[in-house]
């Protein structure tokens, strides 16, 4: 039984049972109506749930997927991910855009689009659950991409762990949203690209490889800033290597960040 349904048939028991007491009348040797204990219990139900949940890490199962490149010479890779860990990494097969193992399901749309494969990869589960904080299915990914195929990655980000080394694959641009997290990127180490990081209350550490320039642009809140100015040498409202014009190899990255934490090195 999925556990948001035996959530909510608890609570529709309890409904039902102190409705029907209360309409026949029951009362405690106090005088109590029944009725007048729905919410206390229901909040003491609901603390003991969220104290199992503390404890508990619901069973999930995993599933191995490929995304078969199709022909295509360029991809279009959007991921969406909750809570849990994702490592994103080189070596898929060189007919495949992607492959990986995914805990909790994985929920796929491919399609090619001209030269083009356009993937959107997101967890194979209900969009809301109830209770909210009850025995966690935690959603562990370990991602596999083409490192040959130039790829636009885009990476929708819950409260998550991520892993993302990007050292050999060929991306042309990455573009990150992610809320209440724990990230850490080692961006590619060659082509010139954009990186566009949007951050909330996150922890983000970005590992610039050697022989990659970068100019660095950021938007900050109440966020904690540290760059390598060795390296990427503070230029009026930005930070850049200073041969980042002519480089082969460079990124333009732009951070946008509320209360979050941020080292680039």
């Amino acid at each position: 039984m999925r556990r948001n349904q035996l959530a909510w048939g608890v609570i529709l028991l309890l409904v039902g049972g102190l409705m029907l007491a209360n309409a026949m009348g029951i009362k405690l040797p106090n005088g109590t109506s029944l009725m007048e204990l729905f919410w206390p219990a229901l909040l003491i139900l609901g603390g003991a749930w969220v104290l199992v949940g503390a404890f508990l890490q619901g069973s999930v199962e995993n599933e191995n997927a490929s995304i078969e490149l199709l022909g295509a010479a360029t991809a279009d890779l959007h991921i969406s991910h909750g809570a849990g860990e994702l490592k994103i990494h080189a070596g898929a097969g060189m007919n495949e855009a992607a492959r990986g193992t995914f805990s909790g399901g994985l929920d796929q749309k491919v399609a090619r689009n001209g030269d083009r494969l356009e993937v959107r990869l997101r967890p194979a589960r209900d969009f809301m659950e109830f209770p909210f904080f009850g025995p966690r299915n935690q959603l562990d990914w370990d991602l596999s991409l083409n490192q040959d195929v130039p790829t636009a990655l885009k990476l929708n980000l819950g409260a998550n762990k991520s892993d993302l080394d990007l050292r050999d694959l060929n991306i042309t641009n990455l573009d990150l949203d992610t809320g209440a997290s724990d990230t850490k990127i080692i961006l590619p180490a060659r082509g010139r690209f954009r990186a566009d990081l949007d951050l909330g209350a996150a922890s983000l550490e970005i590992t610039i490889p050697e022989g990659l320039s970068a100019r660095i642009r950021a938007s900050l809140g109440a966020a904690d800033l540290k760059i390598d100015q060795s390296r990427f040498p503070r230029n009026g409202g930005y930070y850049q290597s200073p041969d980042f014009d002519s480089a082969a190899n460079a990124v333009d990255m732009t951070i946008d960040a509320g209360a979050a934490s941020i080292k680039v090195k």
